[in-house]
């Protein structure tokens, strides 16, 4: 049993194949993606900052992307969604397409450093999901951002039929998904 501290909440985890010795390889990989996710935020970070207006990615956004990257090509077997968000600031419109060039300036980084473009989605929410909400301009620079989001092996997330839903992000939210 492996315990450790994550953001403060204390998490034990134990050998999931040791648990459920029949299971395959790939029901053993999707119990997996958790502690995959858990793993890519606490070692190298799940997100990257904009400025205003802007989805040019700063000095600090390619240094943690470049993280991203080396870690993504490490794990072969996983495949991540990048979801664009933007603060409240401006028209609808406006911040859904802002936070799909922010989804994209990622996606595009991720490629350029090595990662299989067949991995990675990106998705745009705009406004829709704020993890800062307040009058002040800081709470506004902590929404302008991009996140990597680990989910399911490349194969197993690859929808049998064009009708069937992508996947949990797809699910989440009828913004633009690609």
């Amino acid at each position: 049993m492996v315990r450790e501290r994550l953001g403060g909440l204390a998490v034990a985890s134990v050998a999931l194949w040791h648990l459920m010795p029949l299971a395959s390889a790939d029901e053993r990989m999707q119990l997996g993606v958790p502690l995959a996710a858990a793993e890519f935020q606490t070692q190298v970070g799940d997100r990257v900052f904009f400025s205003e207006g802007s989805a040019e990615l700063g000095a600090r956004a390619r240094a943690a992307l470049e993280a991203q990257a080396a870690w993504l090509r490490r794990n072969q077997a996983l495949a991540v969604t990048v979801e664009g968000h933007a603060d409240d600031a401006g028209a609808v419109d406006h911040n859904l397409e802002m936070s799909w060039r922010r989804a994209e300036a990622v996606r595009r980084r991720l490629i350029e450093s090595g990662v299989a473009p067949e991995r990675i989605r990106a998705a745009a929410y705009g406004r829709q999901r704020p993890i800062a909400e307040c009058g002040e301009p800081r709470c506004g620079a902590q929404n302008r951002r991009a996140v990597t989001v680990v989910r399911a092996p490349v194969a197993a997330s690859t929808p049998a039929s064009a009708g069937e839903a992508l996947d949990t992000a797809a699910r989440r939210s009828p913004r633009r998904l690609y």
